[in-house]
């Protein structure tokens, strides 16, 4: 009763543990410094990479200072080198990609002792964040003449989901070059100007490809032509006919290649011999164990076995016999099996030299005996 008093307790305090467990692995998750493992060659690479780019940055070289500061982030998290990435993709037309790197910024979790310098870098974020995005364009792709699942898009060589086609997809201002493509079809292209905060649809209409159209029905009647070459026949005419063969010419009959498909070793009724051959084995084995105990016992008790005290002998005697009869019927039945099997098989071989399986059975043991080729 004490343990099952205890037990409850016990879980009780465990799931305590864990829930408690659960909590710090969330609240360090949410800490760069604790998130990412960075050996202190990589820190220090990431720290200078940092300190140069912003360094760039604040001297008005913005395209100097993304691959800079881009690389720093890559190796090591930290608010105050995106918030300036951010800054500076903007400067260089780049809004879509810096107003998300900003809003990453601000939409991070900081730690109660976070450093100054990253309360900074989220408030020099979201100040950042406010004018440019207004400035975001918005662009739609429309196509016809091809259903959207069987079209290639591309916005200044990037790919774009067709689930994105009619949508209006945010897009840096500027000019871009749109580009749809099909199987059969002619590609089609299409040039855009954004200006800040517009919205512009680039429409695309997709022609059939009359060369894809004759490519295609050459390489079939090349195809059809090797085909009647390869079998003697004549080769088709534009109709779809066979064109006649010339007068005189007589037509080889297709010459059968390839040798016949060799035979291959009866695997079944081999099985089905090895079966029987192991049950007669076993019946004659617990059959001469039978007939010996059966010969003790009438010299010891009688030919009835009434008077006899030794009832686990006569058990022992009847087990023996059961055994026996059961693996004599079940190798008679298994080399009747396999015979029939091995001869049907022989017979549909033709020409075949492979010999023949032949059971054995010994006193206590059984197997087989053949030649196979």
């Amino acid at each position: 009763m004490a343990v099952r008093m205890r037990r409850p307790f016990r879980i009780r305090q465990i799931s305590a543990l864990l829930a408690g467990a659960a909590v710090l692995a969330l609240s360090t998750a949410g800490t760069p410094a604790l998130a990412q493992a960075v050996s202190p060659e990589d820190m220090a690479s990431a720290r200078t990479l940092g300190i140069d780019g912003v360094k760039m940055a604040d001297s008005g070289d913005c395209a100097g200072a993304i691959p800079k500061l881009a690389a720093a982030e890559k190796i090591f998290h930290a608010p105050t080198t995106m918030d300036r990435l951010g800054e500076c993709e903007i400067k260089v037309g780049k809004i879509v990609a810096g107003t998300e790197h900003l809003q990453r910024v601000i939409r991070e979790p900081l730690a109660p002792n976070a450093p100054q310098a990253f309360v900074t870098a989220r408030q020099r974020a979201q100040d950042a964040l406010t004018p440019a995005l207004p400035r975001i364009a918005h662009l739609k792709i429309r196509i016809d003449g091809v259903t959207a699942d069987k079209v290639t898009a591309t916005v200044d060589g990037a790919p774009v989901s067709s689930a994105l086609f009619d949508v209006g997809r945010p897009t840096d201002p500027g000019a871009h070059e749109v580009q749809a493509s099909a199987q059969g079809f002619k590609t089609a292209t299409a040039t855009v100007t954004l200006a800040d905060g517009s919205e512009s649809t680039a429409s695309l209409h997709l022609d059939p490809d009359p060369n894809a159209a004759a490519a295609a029905a050459t390489t079939g009647a090349a195809t059809g032509g090797a085909a009647s070459a390869a079998t003697g026949a004549p080769a088709p005419q534009a109709g779809g006919q066979p064109a006649a063969a010339p007068a005189g010419a007589t037509t080889a009959a297709p010459a059968q290649t390839g040798a016949p498909p060799a035979a291959h070793p009866p695997v079944a009724a081999i099985a089905m011999l090895v079966v029987g051959g192991v049950g007669v084995g076993i019946g004659t084995v617990f059959g001469v164990l039978a007939m010996g105990a059966k010969s003790t016992l009438d010299g010891e008790c009688g030919s009835s076995k009434k008077a006899c005290p030794k009832q686990s002998d006569i058990n022992a005697l009847n087990t023996d016999a059961l055994v026996s009869d059961i693996g004599f019927g079940v190798g008679v039945v298994g080399l009747a099996i396999g015979t029939v099997m091995l001869v049907t098989h022989k017979s549909t071989e033709t020409g075949s030299t492979r010999k023949g399986v032949v059971p054995w059975v010994g006193l206590g043991s059984a197997g087989l005996r053949g030649t196979f080729e």
